[in-house]
């Protein structure tokens, strides 16, 4: 009979070691005892960098686990969810665990609770884990073990990168003094060229009409991202185009202070004015940009009589880092950055799409944007995100698993950016496990996200659906359906995370540059995050449509 004791100080830290943040195991119901997977030319035992690394990856083709889990009527995850209701968990993933060591047999297929840290005894985590292994092989399901880990889910918007000063929602503000020339001369910018240095690039990025872009409501400092640009099939009054930025509702609607009901935009009411780039962040910007400039001006005078080419180089770098600091010293107030205002969200609420009682989180939000604040004409925008250099892709690209069926690089990106295709990848497609799928990560669909902070990180789709648990929103808890996304990392290597604390409403596409989804949470340590989750697009569309929005990718 199977010996079960609680596991050792160093197994539950250690034992997911690799992995994002490091989260710490509670139980497992895997009796097997864990050694530490420690490198044979290691020379301290104990130290993660000296360890195989466990990560985690999509899960195995499994016909009859895909066929139960994925549907939400099944008796298999409804006893799953009765089941967990003992703990306070975050969210249920069915994925491939394992260690890097380049076996392909070391990864196995795992049911994931994710509990709040400090939430559940050993005990207690492993009567449940042992109860779901129960539900698992009572379905016929005799190889997938359960494995519950700390780990918080990563919502709500991020913090503003340098606090504002605090003020009185009815304080007067310099908004209301400022000049309409300089109101009518703010306009998100298309790049000329491509950008070839990182603070240009920083910068630059911020004040354009890329995807991935850093907003905020107007009068709060609550950060956000601009996820995907949509064109409405009305005109306004004008005859003109309409385009909406699709972002997630949270950011632009809180829901503690304003609460989980609709919103409508009312031409008689107040418009909620959305800008471009947090006014904290905008401020720091300022303040770093004449440093920048100072320091490379500096060195092209101490390489200008040893490698006059080095010079040149970091003197236009200084020209155009001074020209768009000049530039964005005019637009230092909020109100003179309104790209947009909010035109509609939905009632914040779990909502069903499909036969099988399969419920989701309905998280979204339109902003129409502003004719006269983009350089280029709304019916020209087109949905895009900064790549960067090609050297620096290809860096990134080096670092991560990818398949060999993903498109190379250079034909990805062109003149630093990534075009998105007008097509959206089937849902259908996200959850079905290719017929050939001996490797999971060769076949998984492979994914791309751009944010500022890291850049272009690379991902993996998983197949099966995940479950997670909103808590604290409005007082209240939503359980919603969403699809899984794993990093790309190599398997010997480290796992890099996906995403990061306040990704939520940024772009995720294929490596055909298809749209597949927009980011809503990750479930991690620290902000770090060990897990991605997003709402396919194909759902967002055809909910946003039946709001009565007829949009289309432009």
């Amino acid at each position: 009979m199977a010996q079960f004791a609680p596991p050792s100080s160093e197994e539950r830290d250690l034992y997911y070691g690799g992995l994002p943040g490091g989260p710490e195991l509670v139980a497992r119901s895997s009796s097997n005892p864990w050694v530490n997977p420690q490198k044979p030319d290691s020379m301290w035992r104990g130290a993660i960098a000296n360890m195989y690394p466990k990560s985690f990856r999509p899960a195995k083709r499994d016909v009859l686990l895909h066929q139960q889990w994925n549907n939400a009527a099944s008796s298999l995850r409804k006893q799953i969810l009765d089941a967990a209701s003992v703990a306070d968990w975050a969210a249920i993933d069915i994925l491939s665990v394992g260690l890097g060591v380049g076996l392909k047999n070391e990864f196995h297929n795992t049911l994931l609770i994710a509990v709040a840290p400090g939430s559940m005894s050993w005990h207690q985590g492993h009567v449940l884990a042992l109860r779901c292994k129960a539900i698992l092989e009572e379905h016929g399901i005799k190889d997938v073990h359960c494995e519950i880990r700390e780990s918080t889910l990563t919502f709500g918007a991020n913090a503003p990168e340098d606090a504002a000063a605090d003020a009185p929602a009815d304080a007067p503000t310099e908004d209301s003094g400022t000049p309409d020339s300089v109101l009518s001369g703010f306009q998100l910018l298309v790049s000329s060229e491509p950008i070839t240095h990182i603070f240009y690039e920083k910068y630059h990025t911020d004040m354009s009409d890329k995807l991935g872009t850093k907003i905020s409501m107007k009068d709060s400092d609550s950060t956000g991202n601009k996820g995907l640009y949509l064109a409405l099939s009305q005109p306004n009054a004008r005859g003109e185009p309409r385009v909406v930025a699709l972002t997630c509702r949270h950011h632009v609607l809180s829901p503690e202070t304003e609460g989980l009901q609709e919103y409508r935009h009312q031409q008689s009411q107040p418009s909620k004015e959305v800008i471009q780039v947090p006014q904290p962040t905008y401020e720091e910007s300022l303040e770093r940009l004449p440093a920048v400039v100072t320091t490379y001006r500096r060195t092209a005078r101490s390489a200008d009589q040893h490698s006059p080419d080095r010079a040149a180089s970091y003197i236009e770098r200084a020209d155009k880092l001074e020209s768009l600091g000049q530039y964005m010293e005019r637009y230092k107030t909020p109100a003179s950055r309104v790209f947009g205002h909010l035109l509609y969200s939905p009632e914040l609420a779990c909502t069903s799409d499909n036969t099988n009682g399969a419920q989701w989180l309905r998280n979204w939000a339109l902003i129409e944007l502003l004719p006269n604040r983009h350089q280029s004409q709304l019916s020209a925008l087109k949905n895009k995100v900064f790549a960067g250099s090609l050297l620096s892709v290809l860096n990134t690209w080096r670092n991560a698993k990818v398949s060999s069926s993903a498109t190379w690089p250079a034909l990805l990106v062109k003149r630093d950016v990534i075009w998105l295709e007008k097509t959206v990848v089937p849902m259908e497609e996200l959850f079905t496990p290719p017929d050939d799928a001996d490797d999971p990560d060769e076949k998984a669909l492979f994914v791309i996200k751009y944010d500022k902070l890291d850049g272009l990180t690379f991902g993996l789709g998983n197949t099966l659906k995940s479950i997670v648990r909103y808590t604290g929103i409005g007082g209240r808890e939503f359980i919603s359906e969403e699809w899984c996304i794993t990093s790309a990392t190599r398997a010997n290597e480290h796992q890099m995370a996906f995403s990061s604390e306040g990704d939520s409403g940024l772009c995720i596409l294929d490596a055909e540059r298809r749209v597949a989804g927009i980011l809503t949470a990750g479930c991690g340590i620290n902000g770090i995050n060990n897990v991605t989750y997003a709402q396919p697009v194909e759902r967002l569309l055809a909910d946003i449509r039946a709001h009565g929005y007829d949009v289309e990718l432009v």
